[in-house]
């Protein structure tokens, strides 16, 4: 018992040593701090307890990018008049379809740098691919690159310039006589916005690059846009414009068909370039249309707006003119809220050129007129779920009047 005491001491006196350097380090601590605040000259924003600034972190490129994107399923059924199947019956086809985007884009101040990639293949006013073909490999192709840059901007004006392959910078409608929604220009645009609380002027120049030709002259083409936008309240607005084109170099140069099968989308044609071909087919017209453009937004309980477009083409001496007009309700954007619409359009064989407009209304092109009902429903903040409905006639300039074609899809879309 007596040697577990004198350990335990030497345990004890051994402890305590160690405590008294511990305290003397700590004391020492305190003395050469008090002492450099001592010495450090107090300002009057500044006090012993005042902790310095934190230290901003630099940005790095991370910052400066966002991505995204969206996948789209779809299930689509076609009734098609104007074909036959192998039976000779009228022609019905069920198919599954996907589409997929993704999109960067970098800004830094005023410039904008962006590049995006969409499933689709050469299809210029699509991204749709079809399932069903053996499981094979789907194609992804660039969508978008371009640079904009903004040379003026403030909260009354704004001067911005574009360039490369973009979204479509011009003002259009929820359905349009000249541009499908999923096409993406190529060319150079400058912007222009000035206004105040009530009326806001909008002033958009185009230059288009649509066909690089070796041995004859390119496809391009130019475009002029003006607009003035009414507030009256904050809930309604009106929106009216006009908007010329001079699309260069297509009257009696062979038509343009990604498939590469003579499609002229529509409008009329002549024998093409080639020799004695019967085959090969060139544009019987030249392409300036003018159309008119007006839009009425009600912000009254829930989102109400009517649309219209007119459109003529003076290079046509017949079937030169379009018409659209409709309306929604309702905005599917946050969870659980809804939206329902409905438009009639009716474009005439040589109104515009047929390979830029609308592929889903009777098929594509012009030369057809007809209905489409909608509805759309967001899910939750990333998915959102749509039915539409075309009730359409297709080649209505033909002796006949045309034929029947209805089309009925239904999708789910998820976006990021």
């Amino acid at each position: 018992m007596q040697q577990v005491k004198v350990e335990t001491r030497k345990s004890v006196n051994k402890q305590g040593g160690v405590m008294k350097r511990i305290m003397v380090g700590l004391l020492a601590g305190i003395v050469i701090s008090g002492t450099a605040w001592a010495q450090t000259p107090l300002t009057p924003t500044q006090g012993p307890l005042v902790a310095p600034a934190p230290v901003k972190a630099s940005k790095t490129w991370v910052d400066y990018l966002t991505f995204k994107g969206d996948v789209r399923l779809r299930g689509e059924t076609i009734n098609d008049d104007s074909k036959k199947n192998s039976s000779g019956e009228d022609y019905t086809r069920d198919r599954a379809r996907i589409r997929a985007r993704i999109n960067a884009e970098a800004k830094v101040d005023d410039l904008k740098v962006g590049i995006g990639f969409s499933t689709g293949g050469a299809d210029p006013v699509s991204g749709n691919q079809t399932l069903g073909d053996g499981f094979t490999k789907k194609e992804i192709r660039l969508d978008l690159a371009y640079i904009d840059y903004k040379f003026l901007n403030d909260d009354s004006y704004e001067l911005a310039a574009i360039g490369g392959k973009m979204k479509n910078p011009l003002i259009t409608m929820p359905d349009d006589l000249i541009w499908d929604s999923d096409l993406n220009p190529e060319g150079a645009v400058a912007k222009f916005r000035f206004g105040n609380d009530f009326v806001t002027l909008l002033v958009n120049g185009e230059g288009l690059f649509i066909q690089e030709r070796n041995a004859q002259k390119n496809a391009t083409g130019v475009a002029g846009q003006a607009a003035l936008k009414f507030e009256f309240i904050p809930e309604v607005s009106l929106t009216l414009g006009a908007t010329c084109y001079a699309f260069q170099n297509i009257e009696g140069y062979d038509v343009m068909d990604w498939k590469n099968k003579n499609n002229s989308y529509g409008n009329s044609t002549i024998n093409g370039s080639v020799s004695g071909s019967t085959t090969n087919k060139a544009w019987a017209n030249g392409f300036t249309p003018v159309i008119g453009i007006a839009q009425l937004d009600l912000r009254l309980g829930l989102p109400l707006s009517f649309y219209g477009q007119v459109l003529t083409n003076p290079d046509a001496d017949a079937n030169k003119n379009g018409y659209m007009g409709g309306l929604s309700l309702g905005k599917a954007k946050k969870p659980k809220t809804f939206e329902v619409g409905y438009s009639y359009t009716k474009l005439e064989k040589d109104a515009t050129l047929g390979m830029f407009t609308d592929s889903d209304r009777w098929g594509g092109g012009t030369d057809g007129k007809g209905s489409k009902f909608y509805g759309k429903y967001q899910i939750n903040k990333n998915l959102q779920a749509c039915a539409a409905f075309f009730l359409d006639e297709k080649k209505i300039s033909a002796a006949n009047g045309g034929t029947d074609y209805n089309r009925f899809q239904l999708d789910l879309q998820a976006s990021f």
